[in-house]
């Protein structure tokens, strides 16, 4: 078929409502492959008859179907089946968001004894580095986040803002492995992509409490990752 009878991403993306990052993270895991994809530039483009797998995918997404489970849709498992048990995932965080409220509103109502510092949180920390280029590629493979060589960190989120976070890395020797947790927007997804990229999983993603998975990066350092 010529590129000519081919939608570039950027039509296909206007065609079925995934943003054009969303799709080249989909052909890399394999979800949405494009009929065609260029070998010099890297252009992807699809058929038209794609778009309906690709609202398949956009739908399942919208109601925060995890995309191994996208996946097991799409190749034939019962959807009732596979979605009644994400049903049962979002009542039991429902569940827990409403537990919350009620502390929340029980705390307006009778106060309570223990001092709030309003004006503190934690915004970094540092992690060992042995091989300060390969924890770099993982975690920006992984996470998506740009290495700020003169501060040897990765920033998450803007500064002054609630989402800003910094995370440091030490190549000094003897600087043991640390743990930590970062919120991410789907568990499952970047669980797997950071097994690839060379982690070592330490606890498959699991809904006790908030959905989360435990991962070693390549220096050590434990991270847990929680369902946002």
């Amino acid at each position: 078929m010529s590129h000519r009878d081919l939608l570039t991403i950027g039509a296909f993306s206007m065609r079925t409502g995934l943003s054009i990052p969303a799709l080249r993270h989909y052909d890399e895991v394999g979800l949405l492959e494009p009929a065609q994809v260029d070998p010099g530039t890297g252009y992807r483009r699809y058929r038209d008859d794609q778009a309906e797998r690709a609202r398949a995918i956009a739908r399942l997404r919208a109601v925060d179907l995890p995309l191994s489970e996208v996946r097991e849709v799409l190749e034939g498992s019962d959807p009732s089946t596979v979605l009644k048990r994400h049903r049962a995932r979002l009542n039991e965080r429902a569940t827990a968001v409403t537990q919350m409220v009620d502390s929340g509103g029980r705390f307006l109502q009778e106060g309570s004894g223990m001092k709030v510092n309003q004006g503190i949180r934690m915004v970094q920390v540092t992690a060992a580095a042995p091989d300060l280029a390969t924890s770099v590629e993982f975690y920006t493979e992984v996470f998506g986040v740009d290495f700020i060589a003169d501060l040897s960190a990765f920033q998450f989120g803007g500064l002054n803002y609630d989402s800003f976070f910094m995370l440091s890395l030490d190549e000094a020797p003897g600087f043991g492995p640390i743990r930590f947790g970062l919120y991410v927007d789907d568990v499952d997804e970047i669980h797997t992509d950071a097994l690839k990229a060379g982690a070592v999983s330490i606890q498959v993603p699991t809904d006790h409490g908030p959905r989360r998975s435990i991962i070693d990066d390549p220096a050590g350092n434990r991270i847990t990752l929680y369902q946002r």
